[in-house]
Protein backbone atom coordinates (compact mmCIF):
# COMPACT_ATOMS: atom_id res chain seq x y z
CA UNK A 1 0.00 0.00 0.00
CA UNK A 2 1.57 3.49 -0.83
CA UNK A 3 1.47 6.60 1.62
CA UNK A 4 -1.06 8.20 0.08
CA UNK A 5 -3.15 5.24 -0.05
CA UNK A 6 -2.58 4.64 3.70
CA UNK A 7 -3.67 8.28 4.93
CA UNK A 8 -6.40 8.14 2.69
CA UNK A 9 -7.31 4.94 4.77
CA UNK A 10 -6.86 6.63 8.09
CA UNK A 11 -8.80 9.20 7.50
CA UNK A 12 -11.43 7.51 6.33
CA UNK A 13 -11.63 5.44 9.51
CA UNK A 14 -11.61 8.88 11.31
CA UNK A 15 -14.51 10.17 8.99
CA UNK A 16 -16.48 6.47 9.32
CA UNK A 17 -16.24 6.91 13.32
CA UNK A 18 -17.26 11.16 13.29
CA UNK A 19 -20.02 10.51 10.78
CA UNK A 20 -21.51 7.70 12.42
CA UNK A 21 -22.09 9.91 15.93
CA UNK A 22 -23.13 12.98 14.06
CA UNK A 23 -25.78 10.66 12.47
CA UNK A 24 -27.14 8.86 15.76
CA UNK A 25 -27.20 12.66 17.66
CA UNK A 26 -29.14 13.91 14.29
CA UNK A 27 -31.90 11.18 13.82
CA UNK A 28 -31.88 10.75 18.16
CA UNK A 29 -32.55 14.65 18.24
CA UNK A 30 -34.78 15.19 15.49
CA UNK A 31 -39.05 15.05 15.94
CA UNK A 32 -39.89 13.30 12.45
CA UNK A 33 -43.55 13.11 13.95
CA UNK A 34 -44.26 16.77 14.12
CA UNK A 35 -47.36 18.06 12.78
CA UNK A 36 -45.94 21.49 12.40
CA UNK A 37 -43.76 20.68 9.71
CA UNK A 38 -44.66 19.72 6.11
CA UNK A 39 -44.48 16.18 4.54
CA UNK A 40 -42.33 17.26 1.91
CA UNK A 41 -39.53 19.23 3.78
CA UNK A 42 -39.55 16.01 5.75
CA UNK A 43 -39.36 13.54 2.89
CA UNK A 44 -36.31 16.12 2.13
CA UNK A 45 -34.79 16.12 5.67
CA UNK A 46 -35.28 11.71 4.98
CA UNK A 47 -33.15 11.85 1.59
CA UNK A 48 -30.43 13.66 2.94
CA UNK A 49 -29.92 11.24 5.96
CA UNK A 50 -30.09 8.35 3.84
CA UNK A 51 -27.70 9.48 1.39
CA UNK A 52 -25.32 10.38 4.25
CA UNK A 53 -25.94 6.66 5.54
CA UNK A 54 -25.08 5.64 2.16
CA UNK A 55 -22.22 7.25 2.90
CA UNK A 56 -21.21 6.08 6.02
CA UNK A 57 -21.73 2.41 4.45
CA UNK A 58 -19.51 2.77 2.04
CA UNK A 59 -16.84 4.09 4.18
CA UNK A 60 -16.92 1.30 6.16
CA UNK A 61 -17.04 -1.39 3.40
CA UNK A 62 -13.87 0.36 2.01
CA UNK A 63 -12.21 0.47 5.98
CA UNK A 64 -12.99 -3.09 6.26
CA UNK A 65 -11.93 -4.13 2.65
CA UNK A 66 -8.53 -2.75 3.79
CA UNK A 67 -7.98 -3.66 7.76
CA UNK A 68 -5.87 -6.74 8.85
CA UNK A 69 -6.43 -6.49 12.60
CA UNK A 70 -8.36 -8.90 13.54
CA UNK A 71 -10.01 -7.20 16.84
CA UNK A 72 -11.16 -4.16 14.58
CA UNK A 73 -14.19 -6.27 12.56
CA UNK A 74 -15.77 -6.53 16.15
CA UNK A 75 -16.61 -2.84 15.98
CA UNK A 76 -17.41 -2.31 12.73
CA UNK A 77 -19.74 -4.89 12.97
CA UNK A 78 -21.11 -3.38 15.89
CA UNK A 79 -21.38 0.18 13.46
CA UNK A 80 -22.82 -1.67 10.72
CA UNK A 81 -25.58 -2.93 12.91
CA UNK A 82 -26.27 0.72 14.37
CA UNK A 83 -26.31 2.41 10.90
CA UNK A 84 -29.38 -0.76 9.74
CA UNK A 85 -30.80 0.44 12.61
CA UNK A 86 -30.97 4.29 11.96
CA UNK A 87 -31.69 3.05 7.74
CA UNK A 88 -34.78 1.09 9.20
CA UNK A 89 -36.03 4.28 11.35
CA UNK A 90 -35.50 6.75 8.60
CA UNK A 91 -36.70 4.35 5.50
CA UNK A 92 -40.22 3.88 7.67
CA UNK A 93 -40.19 8.18 8.08
CA UNK A 94 -39.23 8.76 4.49
CA UNK A 95 -41.89 5.52 3.06
CA UNK A 96 -44.66 7.52 4.90
CA UNK A 97 -43.88 10.64 3.93
CA UNK A 98 -42.90 10.26 0.33
CA UNK A 99 -45.15 11.86 -2.08
CA UNK A 100 -47.62 9.69 -4.05
CA UNK A 101 -45.58 9.44 -7.81
CA UNK A 102 -47.77 11.66 -10.32
CA UNK A 103 -48.02 10.24 -14.36
CA UNK A 104 -47.24 12.81 -17.19
CA UNK A 105 -49.98 14.12 -19.02
CA UNK A 106 -50.64 11.75 -22.22
CA UNK A 107 -49.78 13.47 -25.02
CA UNK A 108 -51.86 11.09 -27.61
CA UNK A 109 -55.31 12.28 -26.78
CA UNK A 110 -54.13 15.78 -27.70
CA UNK A 111 -52.90 14.60 -31.33
CA UNK A 112 -55.69 15.33 -34.31
CA UNK A 113 -56.77 12.60 -35.89
CA UNK A 114 -55.55 11.79 -39.21
CA UNK A 115 -57.72 12.66 -42.53
CA UNK A 116 -59.01 9.40 -44.57
CA UNK A 117 -57.30 9.56 -48.08
CA UNK A 118 -58.92 8.40 -51.19
CA UNK A 119 -57.40 5.41 -52.93
CA UNK A 120 -55.88 6.68 -56.55
CA UNK A 121 -57.98 5.43 -59.22
CA UNK A 122 -56.89 2.24 -61.25
CA UNK A 123 -56.58 2.79 -65.26
CA UNK A 124 -58.61 0.64 -66.66
CA UNK A 125 -57.81 -1.34 -70.59
CA UNK A 126 -60.45 -0.95 -73.34
CA UNK A 127 -60.32 -3.10 -76.14
CA UNK A 128 -62.15 -2.28 -79.63
CA UNK A 129 -64.78 -4.45 -80.66
CA UNK A 130 -62.92 -4.86 -83.87
CA UNK A 131 -60.02 -6.53 -82.27
CA UNK A 132 -62.04 -8.64 -80.38
CA UNK A 133 -63.56 -9.74 -84.00
CA UNK A 134 -60.50 -10.58 -85.74
CA UNK A 135 -59.42 -12.58 -82.33
CA UNK A 136 -62.69 -14.55 -83.24
CA UNK A 137 -62.24 -15.03 -86.25
CA UNK A 138 -59.09 -16.31 -86.19
CA UNK A 139 -60.01 -18.89 -83.41
CA UNK A 140 -62.46 -20.07 -85.34
CA UNK A 141 -60.17 -20.83 -88.63
CA UNK A 142 -57.83 -22.03 -86.37
CA UNK A 143 -59.70 -24.92 -85.08
CA UNK A 144 -59.27 -27.71 -87.57
CA UNK A 145 -57.89 -31.10 -86.42
CA UNK A 146 -54.37 -29.60 -86.40
CA UNK A 147 -51.14 -31.23 -85.19
CA UNK A 148 -49.05 -29.71 -82.71
CA UNK A 149 -46.52 -28.59 -84.98
CA UNK A 150 -48.94 -26.71 -86.90
CA UNK A 151 -50.20 -24.70 -84.09
CA UNK A 152 -47.03 -23.44 -83.48
CA UNK A 153 -46.27 -20.30 -85.36
CA UNK A 154 -43.31 -19.35 -86.44
CA UNK A 155 -41.13 -16.10 -86.08
CA UNK A 156 -42.34 -14.51 -89.61
CA UNK A 157 -45.59 -16.09 -89.36
CA UNK A 158 -46.15 -13.80 -85.84
CA UNK A 159 -44.69 -10.55 -87.85
CA UNK A 160 -47.21 -11.02 -90.34
CA UNK A 161 -50.14 -11.27 -88.09
CA UNK A 162 -48.69 -8.08 -86.48
CA UNK A 163 -48.50 -6.55 -89.40
CA UNK A 164 -51.80 -7.00 -90.91
CA UNK A 165 -53.76 -6.41 -87.88
CA UNK A 166 -55.28 -2.70 -87.73
CA UNK A 167 -54.38 0.27 -85.86
CA UNK A 168 -57.84 0.30 -83.99
CA UNK A 169 -57.54 -3.11 -82.70
CA UNK A 170 -54.71 -2.39 -80.83
CA UNK A 171 -55.00 -1.90 -77.63
CA UNK A 172 -56.09 1.75 -76.63
CA UNK A 173 -54.22 3.35 -73.53
CA UNK A 174 -56.18 4.06 -70.85
CA UNK A 175 -57.87 8.16 -70.51
CA UNK A 176 -55.54 10.09 -68.05
CA UNK A 177 -56.71 9.94 -64.46
CA UNK A 178 -58.23 13.14 -63.53
CA UNK A 179 -56.39 15.28 -61.15
CA UNK A 180 -57.27 13.90 -57.68
CA UNK A 181 -57.01 15.68 -54.30
CA UNK A 182 -54.26 13.86 -53.07
CA UNK A 183 -51.65 16.75 -54.10
CA UNK A 184 -52.88 18.73 -51.43
CA UNK A 185 -50.44 19.61 -48.93
CA UNK A 186 -50.00 17.00 -46.00
CA UNK A 187 -52.80 16.72 -42.92
CA UNK A 188 -51.55 18.71 -39.77
CA UNK A 189 -50.78 15.56 -37.81
CA UNK A 190 -47.96 14.60 -40.09
CA UNK A 191 -47.14 18.44 -40.05
CA UNK A 192 -46.38 18.90 -36.40
CA UNK A 193 -45.26 15.25 -36.13
CA UNK A 194 -42.09 16.41 -38.82
CA UNK A 195 -42.03 19.82 -36.70
CA UNK A 196 -41.80 17.81 -33.55
CA UNK A 197 -39.24 15.82 -35.29
CA UNK A 198 -37.00 18.52 -36.22
CA UNK A 199 -37.01 20.45 -32.40
CA UNK A 200 -35.57 17.27 -31.02
CA UNK A 201 -33.57 16.78 -33.70
CA UNK A 202 -32.05 20.24 -32.70
CA UNK A 203 -32.34 19.65 -29.51
CA UNK A 204 -30.21 16.42 -29.47
CA UNK A 205 -27.44 18.23 -32.02
CA UNK A 206 -27.21 21.25 -29.43
CA UNK A 207 -27.18 18.45 -26.43
CA UNK A 208 -24.10 16.61 -28.46
CA UNK A 209 -22.17 19.44 -28.62
CA UNK A 210 -22.40 20.72 -24.93
CA UNK A 211 -21.73 16.92 -23.96
CA UNK A 212 -18.80 17.11 -26.19
CA UNK A 213 -17.67 20.26 -24.65
CA UNK A 214 -18.20 19.20 -20.89
CA UNK A 215 -16.50 16.10 -21.48
CA UNK A 216 -13.36 17.91 -23.17
CA UNK A 217 -13.43 20.16 -20.38
CA UNK A 218 -13.29 17.82 -17.82
CA UNK A 219 -10.57 16.12 -19.69
CA UNK A 220 -8.72 19.09 -19.52
CA UNK A 221 -9.02 19.52 -16.20
CA UNK A 222 -8.38 15.92 -15.01
CA UNK A 223 -5.19 16.53 -16.76
CA UNK A 224 -4.22 19.57 -14.57
CA UNK A 225 -5.38 18.18 -11.39
CA UNK A 226 -3.46 14.45 -12.58
CA UNK A 227 0.23 16.59 -12.40
CA UNK A 228 -0.69 18.71 -9.17
CA UNK A 229 -1.33 15.13 -7.61
CA UNK A 230 1.53 13.84 -8.93
CA UNK A 231 3.60 16.68 -8.27
CA UNK A 232 2.45 16.51 -4.48
CA UNK A 233 2.58 12.74 -4.51
CA UNK A 234 6.23 13.64 -5.04
CA UNK A 235 7.06 15.94 -2.49
CA UNK A 236 4.70 14.04 0.10
CA UNK A 237 7.07 10.76 -0.79
CA UNK A 238 10.65 13.26 -0.44
CA UNK A 239 9.37 14.85 2.52
CA UNK A 240 8.54 10.69 4.18
CA UNK A 241 11.84 10.18 3.07
CA UNK A 242 13.38 12.98 4.90
CA UNK A 243 11.73 12.63 7.81
CA UNK A 244 12.32 9.06 7.96
CA UNK A 245 16.50 10.05 7.62
CA UNK A 246 15.61 12.40 10.30
CA UNK A 247 14.18 10.67 12.78
CA UNK A 248 17.50 7.80 12.82
CA UNK A 249 19.65 10.91 13.16
CA UNK A 250 17.73 11.99 16.08
CA UNK A 251 17.47 8.62 17.36
CA UNK A 252 21.24 8.31 17.12
CA UNK A 253 21.97 11.85 18.61
CA UNK A 254 19.57 11.37 21.19
CA UNK A 255 21.11 8.19 22.27
CA UNK A 256 24.73 9.97 22.38
CA UNK A 257 23.27 12.52 24.00
CA UNK A 258 22.27 10.49 26.58
CA UNK A 259 25.50 9.03 27.32
CA UNK A 260 27.66 11.98 27.09
CA UNK A 261 24.78 13.65 30.02
CA UNK A 262 25.49 10.04 31.94
CA UNK A 263 29.34 10.67 31.72
CA UNK A 264 29.08 14.81 32.89
CA UNK A 265 27.25 13.33 35.63
CA UNK A 266 29.52 10.81 36.49
CA UNK A 267 31.98 12.19 36.60
CA UNK A 268 30.75 15.62 39.32
CA UNK A 269 29.77 13.19 41.79
CA UNK A 270 33.40 11.36 41.67
CA UNK A 271 33.95 14.92 41.73
CA UNK A 272 32.28 15.95 44.64
CA UNK A 273 33.07 12.82 46.75
CA UNK A 274 36.91 13.34 46.51
CA UNK A 275 36.19 16.67 47.79
CA UNK A 276 34.13 15.44 50.52
CA UNK A 277 37.23 13.00 51.39
CA UNK A 278 39.64 14.78 50.97
CA UNK A 279 37.95 17.46 53.37
CA UNK A 280 37.80 14.90 55.99
CA UNK A 281 41.11 13.88 55.90
CA UNK A 282 42.28 16.83 55.87
CA UNK A 283 40.00 17.95 59.39
CA UNK A 284 41.04 14.34 61.01
CA UNK A 285 44.77 15.03 60.67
Amino acid sequence: MSFQSSEQLVHDRINLARLVRRLEKTIAAENWDAEQLPPRATWIKTQQTLQKLKYARKLLDNVELHESDQGAFRRYEELRETLAHLHNVVAEVDERVAPPPTRPVPILPTLPLPKPTRPAPVPSIRISEEHVGAQGTISGDENGPNTARELLLSPSDTNTLLDSAPVSATLLPADPPSATPSTKAAPAFLQNSSALQEELSAQLAQMATQLKRNAQHFSESLEKDKALVQETQGKLERNHDVMSKERVRVRDHHSKSWGTTWLVMLSLMVAVVGFVLTFFIIRLT
